[in-house]
């Protein structure tokens, strides 16, 4: 026998036996077949620590389906995956987490106690989307959604990228969630999530057992509306306050990756109010912090087209032919009011010490004389301007 043929046949042999190894779990390394699959962690305050809920998700034949298994107070996040582990006999990996859900009651002490371990672990990925919950997180993660999606699929639906372009959600990834906290001004921004019943009634939450499907439930269930239009703003990981739905709007239109937004607009027309709804198409933003004398001063620029999408009132065949074109009076209407929502966007942060617009990195960064002189004071001491203009898409 040569050299190549023997050469051969022990790369054969050795890659046979490092097969054999691994699923006979030698090595130390997991079986596969004992290894849930973690979508979705949702994370509650306990009577003596921390409720973590995790979506695990099943594949079946021709589904897959999700069940969710519940661990009371934890001490830690690491804690809790190990009660998992004796709770279900699986470990569950987080590589495949795409969601993490903070209840209400976590979000009133540093949610970075629970989230730094999902920084330091090497398998879960930084841009996994985080939102905050109006009410428990465990309850929003075990919701039935009314078009057969599993509970996490839904909600990402909810917190997707399409959601942003449209300014209608204020959507954050942990890895930019972290850098807020981590960075000068200590703050930052989650969408807050809200479950609704839908229009039949009934209850979106289930029966509150600690394992259920979380896709599907009795007729007596009802199924859950997702909603995320409000923003609630965090300062050293505590949630302070939150932006309504307008000043989410207005936010995003001014300093998000928000392309197209989509508003109402009220004019009196024939002494009767009249609601325009607009589609805006965003062509230019831009938010500069620049030193005027001893007050760092925030500018917004934003340039939109807007067209007309629907309108209270029954329009003339011209009106419905020719949407393209705005009347000037619903233009600048438009402006005004986007100019005051962005501003209360800015005061209702401010107030709170949530530095939402980056006002101390970019000091820090631009303007290190005034930084230096004014410190974490100089968030207060800021002042916004807002240049926003509207023109007509034709």
């Amino acid at each position: 026998m040569n050299a190549s043929k023997l050469s051969v046949r022990l790369a054969a042999f050795g890659a046979a036996l490092l097969l054999l190894l691994f699923f006979s779990n030698d090595f130390g390394l997991i079986d596969i077949q004992k290894t849930s699959i973690v979508t979705a962690v949702a994370i509650d305050a306990g009577e003596n620590g921390t409720d973590v809920t995790v979506q695990i998700a099943v594949p079946k034949t021709g589904a897959t389906t999700a069940s969710n298994v519940t661990v009371k107070d934890a001490t830690t996040m690491a804690d809790a995956i190990a009660k998992l582990n004796l709770k279900t006999g699986w470990y569950p990996t987080l590589v495949h987490c795409r969601l993490i859900l903070l209840g209400a009651d976590a979000a009133k002490e540093n949610v970075f106690r629970e989230l730094d371990y999902f920084l330091r672990s090497q398998f879960v990925e930084d841009t996994c989307l985080v939102a905050v919950c109006r009410d428990r997180a465990e309850a929003a993660l075990s919701a039935q959604s009314p078009v057969g999606d599993m509970t996490y699929a839904a909600i990402e639906k909810v917190l997707s990228s399409e959601a942003q372009q449209t300014g209608l959600v204020s959507v954050n990834i942990l890895r930019d969630f972290a850098k807020g906290y981590y960075g000068a001004g200590e703050s930052g921004f989650l969408p807050l999530l809200s479950v609704k019943q839908d229009a039949e009634g009934g209850n979106a939450s289930p029966s509150g057992s600690s394992e259920n499907t979380g896709t599907k439930g009795g007729a007596d269930s009802g199924k859950a509306v997702f909603d995320a239009s409000e923003t609630a703003l965090f300062v050293g990981g505590k949630q302070v306050e939150t932006l309504n739905a307008e000043e989410t709007l207005a936010f995003n239109l001014a300093d998000t990756d928000t392309d197209f937004a989509y508003g109402d607009v009220i004019v009196s027309e024939k002494g009767e109010p009249v609601t325009y709804s607009l589609k805006m198409k965003i062509f230019r933003k831009a938010r500069k912090v620049s030193a005027e004398g001893d007050l760092p001063v925030l500018r917004f620029t934003v340039r939109a087209r807007a067209q007309v999408a629907d309108v209270t009132r029954a329009g003339s065949t011209l009106e419905v032919a020719e949407s393209s074109i705005v009347p000037e009076n619903v233009l600048r209407t438009a402006e005004e009011k986007f100019r005051e929502k962005l501003t209360d966007a800015f005061f209702k942060a401010q107030e709170n010490g949530c530095d939402l617009f980056g006002v101390c990195a970019s000091l820090q960064r631009y303007c290190p004389a005034l930084w230096k002189k004014l410190g974490k004071d100089a968030l207060a001491a800021a002042k916004p301007v807002c240049d926003i203009k509207f023109s007509t898409l034709r």
